[in-house]
């Protein structure tokens, strides 16, 4: 998806990181030498959105991100492992455009006999928990949400009180 604006943040976010602290510590190296990708938009649960994801590419991997709020403020640099150079921890240059197609297909293959929406980036509860999100339905009932991680994929059993946003 195109984001309206994405020169403008992804100069915000050049202009953050070489700012201290993180032009300072040693372990964000990686982030320095990455080139910033394209921003995603993440969505809240409810179908808004609530910030950007932008990633860091180095070496044909996502080395770290940058959380850019819509106010266009970035609220946070990290990366992937414990230094700059933790490289097995770094992700699919990829996951902000779309999720692992090996977990979309045993999500497909653990749910064949119900419906599946097309994922999101959205959050589980907390904004900081980031991953696709989809719902598992039937007959039009959310039944299931799963969320994708870079490492794998969980689900959950909708909050009852919340169904009126989900489906």
């Amino acid at each position: 998806m195109a984001i309206k604006n994405s020169k403008a943040i992804k100069k915000a976010v050049d202009s953050a990181r070489k700012r201290t602290p993180i032009v300072n510590d040693s372990n964000f190296l990686s982030v320095m030498n990455a080139e910033i990708g394209s921003p995603a938009i993440v969505y809240t649960p409810e179908g808004k959105q609530a910030y950007w994801l932008v990633p860091f590419l180095l070496k044909g991997f996502m080395c770290g991100f940058a959380r850019v709020e819509l106010s266009r403020k970035v609220s946070k640099i990290a990366i992937f492992g414990s230094s700059y150079n933790d490289q097995f921890s770094w992700i699919d240059a990829n996951f902000f455009d779309k999720p692992p197609s090996h977990f979309l297909k045993e999500i497909q293959t653990r749910y064949s006999e119900l419906t599946i929406s097309k994922p999101i980036l959205s959050f589980d509860k907390s904004q900081a928990k980031w991953a696709w999100r989809t719902e598992i339905m039937k007959e039009d009932k959310v039944k299931f949400i799963v969320f994708i991680t870079p490492g794998g994929w969980y689900e959950k059993v909708p909050d009852k009180e919340k169904l009126e946003w989900e489906g």
